[in-house]
């Protein structure tokens, strides 16, 4: 559980994970005091900015095999099947977070994680 992180400061930092942007502020402000919202802030950004480079590849891959027609309209479906399963992953993250839980996620938190 968060300890004293009040409900509406876990309420804030659990948006960060639909809005990544949002994860600084909790990161770069006074907030930064409280661990579950520093944590859980910049987990969020990370969260994103790997969402928004996945998304910048498979665009490309997308372009690229959009030359051959019906296997450009396939692997365009799949990529936004692919999408839509991680928007569910960041609605399960923000509810987690909601709840008051400190969670990890796997490749984001070792990059940001203490070494």
């Amino acid at each position: 559980m968060a300890g004293k992180t009040t409900p509406e400061a876990r309420m804030a930092v659990a948006f960060s994970y639909l809005f990544p942007p949002l994860g600084l502020v909790f990161v770069f402000t006074k907030l930064r005091r409280d661990y579950f919202l520093r944590h859980h802030g910049s987990q969020g950004f990370a969260w994103g900015v790997f969402l928004l480079f996945l998304w910048l590849a498979l665009q490309l891959v997308v372009l690229l095999t959009g030359i051959i027609p019906l296997l450009g309209k396939i692997i365009a479906l799949l990529v936004k099947v692919v999408f839509f399963g991680f928007f569910l992953t960041s609605v399960y993250f923000f509810y987690l977070t909601l709840r008051g839980e400190k969670f990890k996620i796997p490749l984001v938190y070792d990059i940001l994680g203490p070494k």
